[in-house]
């Protein structure tokens, strides 16, 4: 199987995300900034040589492919695997409103981390793990940009990295910055955190 290598991208910051509200499969506009910031990167994104965007089917991420793709051009493919993880009863609230002892317990389950009515981390990485693997298959020897959310990235590269997934862990990765995972033979493996991208 030939290899791809996928770009793992968050979507633009959102209304929500600025208000430090609880999105999970729900969703909010993008904030005034994110047209901006997706102009900007998106020239740099271009130097990847990219074949393909792979978006989760959330607004907020087919938001983003599309300002991106106002200058890449690229054909774009929607998967719900790679949907942000469902928060259950968490969904719409505030972090504030979260009672700390639900959320110090809720962190302390590490993969295990399961909001009422929701789906733990370890179901988040399953399902984008397979997503990735498929797109894999049907694109391979080429390079793929990933549009899709903090929780689901996270999940891929922590799994990678052996992590227990635990608030004790030190930030592995700059959440706002591009994440490389290569797939070969079925199998993904790690490639560049932090990914310093090609100027125009």
């Amino acid at each position: 199987m030939s290899r791809c290598v996928f770009y793992l991208l968050r979507h633009a910051p959102t209304l929500w995300n600025l208000d430090k509200r609880i999105q999970g499969q729900w969703d909010s506009e993008l904030a005034p900034v994110a047209t901006a910031q997706c102009e900007a990167l998106a020239p740099q994104l271009a130097g990847l040589a990219l074949a393909r965007i792979l978006c989760s089917d959330l607004g907020r991420a087919k938001s983003t492919a599309g300002i991106l793709n106002r200058s890449l051009r690229l054909p774009v493919t929607l998967e719900k695997r790679l949907r942000e993880q469902h928060y259950g009863d968490w969904t719409g609230k505030h972090w504030r409103d979260i009672p700390p002892e639900a959320i110090a317990a809720a962190e302390a389950a590490g993969w295990s981390f399961h909001p009422t009515g929701g789906e733990s981390r370890a179901d988040v990485r399953q399902r984008a793990e397979h997503a990735l693997i498929d797109a894999a298959k049907a694109n391979g020897g080429r390079n793929v940009l990933v549009v899709t959310h903090q929780g689901v990235i996270k999940a891929v590269l922590y799994h990678l990295l052996g992590r227990a997934y635990l608030p004790s862990e030190p930030p592995a990765f700059d959440p706002n910055r591009v994440q490389e995972v290569v797939c070969q033979g079925g199998q993904l493996t790690l490639g560049r955190l932090d990914l310093e991208l090609p100027q125009p």
